[in-house]
């Protein structure tokens, strides 16, 4: 019995605070914004940004563009560990599944490379899923924040909520 408790315990040490130094995207201070973009990406942030006229619509479109191209699984997660520490190139160069912490770090770059976001208006939150941490982005939208988890819109979760629990 003790070393179950042991176990348990290193695996909460590993995955809910190592893995926040390792990983990605997933630290717990800021994320740097790549000076360049792919030219595809950024021919996709200027044809949605000429469809808008505010923050609010961009915030839409991006979220409905990523969530339809990729999607995040928690058993994948798993088994695809390697996919959390591919490039921005090769990201961005596939359609399918993709870990939460890159699906927000593409929504994060298109939110601020359009000119609609600032990058202290987006904030990475965590939470516990399925015995795996889940990121989630929280927006600055007129004075409120709004909960965006892009990785889950294939499964129906609006602009406004996150996965939560045993999803």
């Amino acid at each position: 019995m003790e070393i179950a408790i042991y176990i348990i315990i290193l695996y909460f040490i590993l995955v809910f605070f190592l893995s926040r130094f390792i990983i990605p995207h997933l630290s717990f201070g800021p994320d740097s914004m790549p000076e360049k973009i792919p030219a595809e990406m950024e021919k996709v942030i200027e044809d949605l940004k000429n469809k808008v006229n505010s923050s609010r619509e961009f915030l839409e479109l991006a979220f409905n563009y990523l969530g339809t191209r990729y999607h995040s699984e928690r058993l994948a997660t798993v088994l695809k560990f390697h996919f959390m520490f591919k490039s921005l190139e090769d990201i961005w160069s596939r359609t399918g599944f993709i870990p939460c912490n890159q699906s927000n770090f593409l929504l994060r770059i298109f939110l601020v490379k359009s000119g609609w976001f600032k990058d202290e208006k987006i904030r990475r939150k965590h939470f516990f899923v399925n015995f795996v941490p889940h990121q989630y982005l929280q927006v600055k939208l007129e004075n409120k924040w709004l909960d965006v988890d892009v990785g889950e819109k294939y499964r129906g979760m609006p602009i406004g909520r996150h996965l939560k629990y045993f999803g």
